[in-house]
C-alpha cells in the first residue's frame, strides 16, 4: 500500500501541491495577522479596539484554515480520482495486476496523509506566529495556550476531522462524475457545519461533527466498495 501511495505522489507531481499549500498557509497567516494586529489602538489603554474579537482568534484560525483545506482536499481528491476517470488514466491503473480497491484506497490515502500533515503544520505555524507576536508586540490573550497538551490534541482531532470530511464531496463528485460537484459540495458542507439556525449555532454543536465524521467514513467506504465491478467512466 505504501508503495502505491508514493507512486500516486510521484504521478501527480506533489511539488506543485506543496507550493500551493505553502502559498495558502502564508496568505492565511498574513490575513489573520492583519486581523489581529492591524487594528486601531485605544490610546488610553494601549489595547486594540477589538480585544473581544482577538480573544477568539482560535475560532477565526480554525474557521479559515478548515475552509481552505476542506476545499483544497476536495480539489486534490477530484484531481487524483475523478479526473483520472475522465482522462482515462484510471483505466491504465486498473490494467495493472493490482486490486482496484487498493488503487482507489491508495489515491484517497495519498491525499489524506498529505493534507493532514499540511493542515496540522499550517495551523501550528499560524498559532505560533500570532502567539509570538502577542507576547513580543502587544501582550494580550488570544484565546488559546500553546503550552497546553490539550491544545495540540485539539489541533490533531480537528485536522483529522476536516480532511476526512472531504470524502463526502469525493463520493458526491464520483457519483455525478463531476469535479465541480465535489468542490461545490465542499462549500456546502462547510456552510452546514458553521451555519446558524435562529439562536442555534451549529459550529458549537458537538453532535454534528461526530455525525459528519461517521458519514464521511461511510462515503469513503462506498467510494471503494464495488469498484471491482463498476465500469470506468
Amino acid at each position: 500500500m505504501w508503495k502505491l501511495i508514493r507512486l500516486e505522489w510521484k504521478k501527480n507531481h506533489m511539488k506543485k501541491y506543496m507550493i500551493k499549500m505553502a502559498i495558502v498557509i502564508a496568505a492565511l497567516g498574513l490575513l489573520l495577522y492583519s486581523m489581529c494586529y492591524y487594528v486601531p489602538i485605544d490610546t488610553e489603554t494601549g489595547m486594540t479596539d477589538s480585544v473581544p474579537e482577538i480573544e477568539n482568534m482560535a475560532v477565526q484560525i480554525d474557521l479559515l484554515t478548515n475552509l481552505a483545506f476542506l476545499i483544497f482536499s476536495s480539489v486534490m481528491l477530484s484531481s487524483f480520482i475523478i479526473n483520472a476517470y475522465k482522462n482515462k488514466t484510471q483505466s491504465l491503473m486498473f490494467s495493472y495486476p493490482i486490486s482496484r480497491k487498493k488503487i482507489i484506497l491508495s489515491q484517497m490515502m495519498a491525499v489524506w496523509i498529505f493534507c493532514v500533515a499540511a493542515l496540522f503544520l499550517g495551523k501550528l505555524l499560524i498559532y505560533l506566529l500570532l502567539a509570538l507576536a502577542s507576547g513580543i508586540k502587544v501582550g494580550f490573550p488570544l484565546g488559546y495556550d500553546i503550552t497546553s497538551v490539550s491544545f495540540y490534541i485539539q489541533i490533531i482531532l480537528k485536522t483529522v476531522l476536516t480532511v476526512t470530511l472531504a470524502f463526502i464531496p469525493l463520493y458526491i463528485g464520483k457519483l455525478m462524475k463531476s469535479s465541480k460537484a465535489a468542490i461545490i459540495s465542499s462549500f456546502l458542507l462547510f456552510s452546514v457545519m458553521n451555519g446558524t439556525i435562529g439562536d442555534l449555532t451549529l459550529r458549537g454543536n458537538m453532535f454534528l461533527p461526530a455525525f459528519l465524521f461517521g458519514v464521511s467514513l461511510i462515503c469513503g467506504f462506498l467510494t471503494v466498495h464495488n469498484v471491482e465491478k463498476e465500469d470506468v467512466m
